[in-house]
């Protein structure tokens, strides 16, 4: 019996510019988040998680934020941790979205977008 050859097809690197987000990612103007008493604005934000500039940490480390509209209304606390580092900005995921903290976000993108938030409508 011949044995069967296949082609071997080569696998090339991933491209600089492929992005690993799961989310669809808004413009976050509009939103501060609070970090040990430092306010920073959002550069964008996602279900899933948010960057920011003028914040230094670490690949992988994990802390807790404030994220607020401006003018620090409807502050909710959430735990995050840094996926991606760049001389500009930090990437940042959140690691157990509350309720609160989706609603947040889901209200925000709703603005952005002048999409009713029908998610969060009750009854």
């Amino acid at each position: 019996m011949k044995a069967l050859s296949l082609p071997v097809q080569s696998v090339s690197p991933l491209p600089d510019d492929f992005d690993r987000r799961h989310n669809l990612r808004y413009s976050g103007a509009g939103l501060v988040v609070d970090v040990g008493g430092v306010s920073l604005p959002v550069v964008d934000v996602s279900m899933g998680g948010l960057a920011l500039h003028g914040l230094e940490r670490q690949l992988g480390e994990r802390f807790r934020l404030v994220l607020a509209r401006s003018g620090g209304t409807g502050a909710v606390a959430a735990e995050c941790e840094v996926t991606a580092v760049s001389a500009t900005s930090l990437h940042l995921r959140f690691l157990r979205p509350t309720l609160p903290l989706l609603q947040l976000i889901i209200s925000h993108i709703a603005l952005a977008t002048g999409v009713a938030p029908h998610l969060l409508k009750r009854g």
